[in-house]
């Protein structure tokens, strides 16, 4: 057997060395990044709208990505946090839970307000599951943290309550509005046309009856509450002024479509839903939606999209970002230094999986220019792992689909746990170092 020398031993180990770290190198390659996109050597020009866009980012499809994520992606400890600061100071509290399946054991769509030193929250109710026929709209309020009313119909089951195997009229909320000091909810039909209603709540509890806010179209049927001889079909002035409040103060429907200037199938194909609005800090107007799938049609890519004004008054077809997404709702929020908060469940670990995560962390993202998220804080974690109710059709666990407003320094959200129960946090603004 041939020796080897001093100098060739040093060869030899040099050569293994370099061997052992190609080795790794070809593996590590072959890992998907828990960080970032696949990245191109060369930096990509996109057109959104008015805005010019560079990125060297793009799906596992090869669509160029929107960058405006540079804080860290979940890990996948997902009830402890997932890996992101958990905001100690944020207080918890329940608005309603159901004592009994009649009452109703599917909760969700939340919207709250604060008017004239009142809390007040709205969100869909029905006792058999998800957008099922006859799903109805329930309302409380509260004047100290903590302690809520006991919830009354907002808005009554608009035809027969069903299974949601059935196909039928129900309701979803949208907004809260106040117009010449008057507080209004505003709530959509769906199952029958899609279109928007809405009436008057006031300081006593008591209701003004229920009014289009858009004309009827052409498809659609009233709630049985609205039939009758003299149903309406246009929208009263109040109602054209609800409709132009939405944009008069940067908001627009969760629903919103062509008629908004909305497209909802993006520049990759994906179908999107559930649009919001927020304004940047340069005072451009930003619209994002999530794109949609289910477990039984992981179709979802665990992606928010963008899109920013066409310059006709509509939006341009929207964008894949790097803002993680369970999926589930989200909402932004822009403060008066032109922060943007983004609420919602941002716990993914990797895209273009079709990954169907229980909405558990739910999350604060903070952006200080509205285009680029660079902090992510846990707003709450370690949801309840299962129900109180069982046979209740088209829940999630976790805590979602939140809506927040920001009140003397406070950030306040109410969100639905488990589409089951409805509760509701608070937490300083200076938690999130702001």
């Amino acid at each position: 057997m041939k020796r080897i020398g001093k100098q060739g031993k040093r060869s030899f180990g040099v050569g293994l060395l370099m061997i052992m770290l190609q080795f790794f190198a070809c593996n590590e390659k072959g890992k998907e990044s828990p960080r970032h996109d696949d990245e191109e050597d060369k930096t990509i020009e996109i057109q959104v709208g008015t805005r010019t866009v560079q990125t060297n980012r793009v799906t596992s499809s090869g669509t160029p990505v929107v960058p405006m994520w540079k804080a860290p992606m979940a890990t996948v400890d997902l009830r402890n946090g997932a890996g992101f600061p958990i905001l100690s100071e944020a207080e918890h509290a329940v608005v309603w839970q159901p004592a009994a399946r009649e009452d109703g054991a599917y909760n969700h769509y939340a919207c709250l307000i604060h008017h004239k030193g009142r809390f007040y929250a709205m969100w869909g109710n029905h006792e058999l599951g998800e957008d099922a026929p006859g799903q109805r709209v329930l309302y409380a309020w509260s004047d100290t943290w903590g302690s809520w009313t006991v919830p009354e119909e907002l808005f009554p089951a608009p035809g027969p309550v069903q299974p949601r195997t059935e196909s039928g009229i129900h309701l979803k909320p949208d907004r809260w509005a106040v117009i010449d000091d008057e507080l209004y909810a505003i709530t959509y039909v769906h199952g029958a046309g899609v279109y928007p209603i809405a009436r008057s709540v006031g300081e006593n509890g008591k209701l003004g009856e229920p009014f289009l806010v858009e004309n009827l179209p052409s498809n659609g049927a009233l709630p049985i509450y609205m039939q009758g001889s003299d149903a309406p079909t246009t929208a009263p002035p109040i109602g054209v002024r609800l409709y132009n409040w939405y944009r008069e103060n940067n908001h627009i429907s969760w629903w919103a479509g062509a008629a908004w200037g909305v497209q909802r199938r993006a520049v990759d194909g994906q179908s999107l839903i559930e649009s919001f609005i927020y304004r940047a800090k340069d005072g451009g107007l930003v619209l994002m939606l999530r794109d949609w799938g289910t477990p039984s049609n992981p179709v979802h890519n665990n992606r928010m999209y963008v899109s920013f004004n066409d310059g006709t008054g509509g939006w341009a077809t929207p964008h894949p970002t790097d803002i993680p997404d369970s999926p589930s709702r989200a909402q932004g929020i822009t403060l008066d230094d032109g922060t943007v908060l983004l609420i919602g469940n941002q716990n993914t670990n990797r895209f273009d999986q079709a990954l169907y995560l229980d909405r558990d962390p739910m999350t604060i993202s903070v952006s200080k220019d509205g285009y680029t998220f660079d902090k992510v804080y846990t707003l709450r974690t370690n949801s309840p792992t299962g129900y109180r109710f069982s046979g209740v059709g088209g829940r999630n666990l976790g805590y979602a689909y939140s809506s927040s407003i920001v009140l003397d320094g406070w950030l306040y959200t109410l969100y639905s746990i488990g589409k089951e129960e409805m509760g509701i946090t608070r937490v300083p603004l200076s938690a999130l170092e702001l």
